[in-house]
């Protein structure tokens, strides 16, 4: 194939990110609404999963940890922040994860609304093992916690991802799913308060790019343990 014939079936990152936004809305949906809070954990888990397809720590697809199990990475923290412990979000390395986001979201949220760096990691880090099997321990109340367990939602929305949104690579796939997330916050900011959007995404950004995902072979173990009740 010419290089004009590559670039021209090159979906844009645009197309890619409004057909991932219109699925994650459609899959959450009720008969009464769509809930904010939910339709960020479902892109936040994405972004998080893409994190570790990214880093190669461990297939997303095939591992042999315990899916829900905390799986602390150096590499993880690079993609996401850099290498160095940084207080403020504009100083972060243009390339890392949260900076991109910060850019995207800029023209639509105060700086203020950001939650500080370090209140990320230190919430994620003194409640690894503290909460249930699936769930997340997140510093938003309780009535704005996601009703979606984002184990569930990773493992659900993963062949989506792969066959329809993952057609040209890797890191073209982290540019979409950013994309995407930020689409997200910026079309429901009216709907859910900055205050509250902001670090429940961020976390669970943070959280999911360090937990080991669901599996077809655990989840086969697990509907056959069912089975047997």
């Amino acid at each position: 194939m010419g290089i004009f014939n590559f670039l021209k079936s090159k979906p844009s990152v645009q197309k890619l990110t409004n057909k991932l936004v219109e699925h994650i809305f459609t899959i959450i949906q009720t008969e009464k609404n769509v809930r904010v809070e939910d339709a960020i954990c479902v892109m936040a888990t994405i972004v998080g999963e893409r994190c570790i397809k990214i880093t190669n720590e461990f297939s997303i697809d095939n591992h042999e940890f315990e899916p829900g199990s905390t799986i602390f990475s150096k590499k993880i923290n690079e993609l996401l922040v850099g290498p160095e412990t940084i207080e403020k979000w504009d100083d972060l390395p243009t390339d890392t994860v949260f900076r991109q986001m910060k850019l995207k979201l800029n023209s639509h949220f105060k700086s203020d609304f950001f939650p500080p760096l370090a209140d990320i990691f230190e919430n994620f880090a003194k409640n690894v093992g503290k909460t249930k099997w699936g769930n997340l321990k997140l510093s938003v109340s309780e009535d704005h916690r996601p009703f979606i367990l984002p184990l569930q939602a990773g493992y659900e929305t993963r062949a989506f991802v792969n066959e329809e949104i993952n057609v040209v690579d890797d890191q073209y796939t982290l540019r979409v799913v950013i994309n995407a997330m930020c689409s997200i916050l910026i079309e429901t900011r009216k709907a859910l308060e900055p205050s509250i959007a902001l670090p429940l995404t961020f976390e669970i950004i943070n959280t999911m790019s360090k937990t080991a995902t669901m599996t077809d072979k655990k989840m086969a173990e697990l509907l056959a343990e069912v089975d047997k009740k």
